[in-house]
């Protein structure tokens, strides 16, 4: 009889170690979520303007059709900022969380925005935009990010020339 408590026992704690391997624990659901993301590169090309205080990627889930779509609901993800007078700037959203994340999803904007204000602001007129994500070089229409889930989508790749600006939303200055 002890022979057979000491199997049982034996028998529940292989049964615990092995079986759960995490499950769906907090953590495992948290390491699948890190891995959706984007990245690539952000070329800067004529003289930074001396007033900028804050460059920033900026990501929208939907158009922006108007100044009123400039709005937190539709940030889809903000960086933190941009250095100052870079030239070239390799950026992935699994290494720079920003100060919102990104997830899975399409997202209909792609920008990399400049502001002169010293603080942070979420008003449109304080935005310039200077790059914009394209596809296959078409400055016709901004081009979709799409983000799978637990992958990240490489090569969104940007370029900034402060000498020909790309078309600002609106709202903008």
């Amino acid at each position: 009889m002890k022979k057979l408590y000491i199997y049982i026992i034996l028998f529940i704690l292989i049964i615990f170690y092995t079986g759960c391997n995490q499950g769906i624990s907090p953590l495992s659901v948290a390491e699948e979520n890190q891995k959706a993301g984007f990245s690539g590169k952000i070329s800067f090309t004529g003289v930074w303007p001396d007033s900028v205080q804050w460059t920033l990627l900026v990501v929208f889930k939907n158009p922006l059709i108007s100044a009123a779509s400039f709005n937190i609901f539709n940030v889809g993800y903000i960086s933190h900022p941009i250095p100052l007078r870079t030239e070239l700037y390799n950026y992935s959203s699994e290494q720079d969380t920003g100060y919102l994340p990104i997830a899975a999803g399409t997202y209909s904007y792609v920008a990399v925005a400049q502001s002169n204000n010293p603080v942070l602001s979420l008003n449109r007129s304080d935005w310039k935009v200077v790059g914009v994500y394209y596809i296959n070089g078409n400055t016709n229409q901004p081009g979709n990010l799409i983000i799978p889930p637990n992958s990240v989508t490489a090569n969104i790749d940007i370029n900034c020339n402060f000498n020909n600006p790309p078309p600002q939303p609106p709202g903008g200055n």
